[in-house]
């Protein structure tokens, strides 16, 4: 009977070697409903579409005990009016609850139900809930090792044969709804769950919006073993293992979902490391079968949240444990340095101080995510981070190590583009010993929030710098003295802030400040804040926003003194000295009417088409002084001739740099051809 419903023209039939099942399904064309496959077989539940004609929930008891959550299911679809059946699956003690629908679901529904049904069944298998190709055996559907898939509930097959149909079932999409909300309704165990591993060191494992992952703050740059992992084509015979390890390194490195789903778009990663999860073998030799980007998002999926799961069992390593020791000390010597440079506004109203505060702002972002105060930053990726041009930040660089705030290795004595965050309030540093003043050695609050606060602080000040509206003033924008005054705005969302107040915390005259917010004011980037009730109450203390709360009640702004006389007299007070608030919105459609949008992206594609021409000159550079056997060794690719992937090459043919008529690479021809693939990619 559930060929005949069956919302796919296919089903998946298990295959056999050596007399025995595989347990690997492969699709079939649907046979006739009076002629089932031999073997085990699977049908599908939901459409090409991806609507759902049935839900099956699968209740494993490889996963634990399976009585307890076949009766709280139970009684939930009974709550929620609907009919189901149930089957054992042919294991031990595993049921399969059959829950048919006269309409087609729509998949966010169903997905729902699987991820809130999961939480609080253990031994559910939601998998088939929320993948594309889930299936399941239907009932009478041979099993692997010999049984089938019989009737459990209820007794009568016509019954059962009517309930499975949808046409009989009577069950409604209303009636999944209100399943949702009861299963909503029950408290779901804690997302976090701890996992012992050592005699007082844990390790916890989060499940969240941000995807199954490690407690922590993410490290997004990586080592050199990681990076070889991910770009490495691996051996044929250790796809997988290659993979694995890769994943439970970015596992350990508190790596989210969302950051690696979004390795799966470059094409580099996918024939790289994650080459397990982007293909299959075809059962020919070493020749694999690509998978569709759903089907690799969903293998990469289950791949990740295994590697969570081991990652989380594993001791910590002597460099987590030295990260956990150094944090503390990174984020106070980050407040003195931010201390410091807000003691002395005066230092960054120079014609290049807002580019220094900027490049110091940055490095403090970097080393509270590091935990290290020694930091690898280059030039083009400080651009970015700030909204200024690579050479502005080289330049501003230089000047923070001539002032003492950093101290830049040179080629001879390191790495190129290595940092080091210096403690500008040691007693015996040489440039700050008297200049941060007092304010600098006060007694610090706990370090408990503190990393997180600053990070944030700084983010949302770099990620103002970094919009459009506020690009070099030649190219039309406000410039980047006006950001640090629109910085304090943001920073201060939740009160409205005076010139006076504005200019003592950016070091700009009252005349600077003016004129700056005058500007902002035209494009509609601040506001002026001058309602009464933007003010805090003296009386009854009511915060800006609020009504003054008389005789215990709330007084309506419909009557006459609907606030006390005291906050009338500070807002008449007030009303001369204009206060102002940033507008949160507003950046792009001013610097849409500037002309200005979309520089930072066009500077963001120079550096990505730069970036590339170096690393294609040194790939030339490594082959012109690798010995050669014989002349023209190796596939050769025409210059013209567009790239094509060849999985079963240990790596991708070489792509022969330009050249000018005498010999010499032709730089602006190799950077016009990474332009036209980009344009086309």
């Amino acid at each position: 009977m559930f060929l005949r419903w069956s919302p796919r023209l296919a089903i998946r039939v298990d295959t056999r070697s050596d007399g025995q099942w595989r347990h690997k399904y492969v699709e079939r064309d649907l046979p006739a409903p009076n002629r089932p496959p031999a073997g085990p077989y699977a049908v599908y539940l939901s459409s090409f579409f991806g609507s759902y004609r049935w839900l099956c929930f699968d209740l494993d008891d490889k996963k634990g005990p399976v009585g307890p959550d076949l009766a709280t299911l139970l009684r939930w679809l009974d709550e929620a009016g609907l009919t189901y059946v149930i089957a054992a699956s042919g294991s031990a003690s595993g049921r399969h609850v059959w829950v048919a629908s006269r309409t087609l679901l729509d998949a966010t529904v169903v997905h729902s139900i699987a991820e809130a049904a999961a939480k609080r069944l253990p031994t559910l298998d939601h998998g088939l809930l929320k993948s594309r190709t889930g299936a399941a055996r239907p009932v009478g559907a041979p099993h692997r090792n010999g049984s089938r898939s019989t009737l459990v509930h209820p007794g009568d097959p016509r019954r059962a044969a009517d309930l499975i149909r949808p046409e009989t079932c009577g069950n409604d999409s209303e009636g999944f709804v209100r399943l949702l909300r009861i299963i909503d309704a029950v408290p779901a165990p804690a997302d976090v769950r701890p996992k012992v591993i050592g005699a007082d060191l844990f390790t916890e494992v989060l499940d969240d919006e941000l995807g199954p992952r490690l407690a922590g703050e993410a490290r997004t740059v990586l080592d050199e073993a990681t990076m070889a992992l991910l770009t490495r084509r691996p051996p044929h015979d250790r796809v997988s293992e290659e993979c694995a390890r890769l994943l439970v390194k970015l596992a350990l490195r508190r790596w989210t979902w969302a950051m690696v789903l979004r390795l799966l778009r470059e094409r580099r990663y996918r024939e790289g490391g994650l080459l397990h999860v982007c293909t299959v073998p075809s059962g020919h030799g070493t020749l694999r079968t690509v998978l569709s980007d759903d089907d690799a998002e969903e293998k990469l999926l289950g791949q990740w949240a295994k590697c969570v799961a081991y990652a989380a069992r594993l001791p910590q390593t002597q460099e987590s444990l030295e990260w956990n020791d150094r944090i503390g000390d990174v984020v106070a010597l980050v407040m003195r340095v931010q201390e410091a440079a807000d003691a002395c506004p005066e230092r960054w109203t120079t014609e290049s101080g807002p580019a220094d505060r900027a490049a110091l702002d940055l490095l403090c972002l970097l080393a509270l995510r590091a935990g290290r105060t020694d930091l690898a930053l280059d030039v083009r990726r400080a651009a970015l981070a700030t909204g200024h041009g690579r050479s502005t930040m080289h330049r501003a660089l230089k000047r923070l190590a001539l002032d003492g705030w950093t101290s830049q290795r040179s080629a001879d004595t390191g790495k190129a583009g290595e940092h080091l965050l210096l403690d500008v309030t040691d007693a015996a540093h040489p440039r700050f010993t008297s200049a941060a003043g007092g304010g600098t050695q006060r007694t610090l609050p706990p370090l408990g929030e503190s990393r997180r606060d600053l990070m944030a602080l700084l983010q949302a000040r770099l990620s103002a710098g970094q919009a459009d509206v506020f690009a070099h003033g030649r190219l039309g924008g406000l410039g980047h003295h006006t950001a640090r005054t629109y910085q304090q705005l943001a920073a201060h969302a939740h009160r409205p802030l005076t010139v006076e107040e504005l200019s003592g915390a950016t070091g700009y005259s009252r005349r600077t400040t003016a004129l700056h917010l005058s500007r902002m004011r035209d494009l509609m980037v601040v506001r002026l804040a001058v309602m009464t009730v933007h003010h805090e109450c003296p009386t009854c203390h009511a915060l800006p926003g609020e009504r003054c709360t008389v005789n215990g009640r709330v007084v309506a702004r419909r009557q006459a003194a609907h606030q006390h006389g005291r906050r009338d007299a500070l807002a008449r007070q007030r009303a001369g000295q204009p206060h102002y608030r940033a507008r949160s919105g507003s950046l792009v459609a001013a610097a849409k009417a500037l002309g200005t949008h979309g520089v930072t992206a066009d500077r963001a594609r120079q550096y990505v088409i730069e970036r590339e021409t170096y690393r294609w000159w040194l790939q030339e550079e490594e082959w012109m002084r690798a010995p050669k056997r014989g002349v023209r060794s190796g596939p050769q690719v025409h210059d013209d001739q567009a790239a094509l992937v060849l999985t079963t090459l240990p790596s991708l043919p070489r792509r022969r740099y330009p050249r000018t008529p005498d010999g010499r690479g032709d730089h602006v021809a190799a950077r016009a051809r990474i332009l036209r693939r980009i344009a086309t990619a």
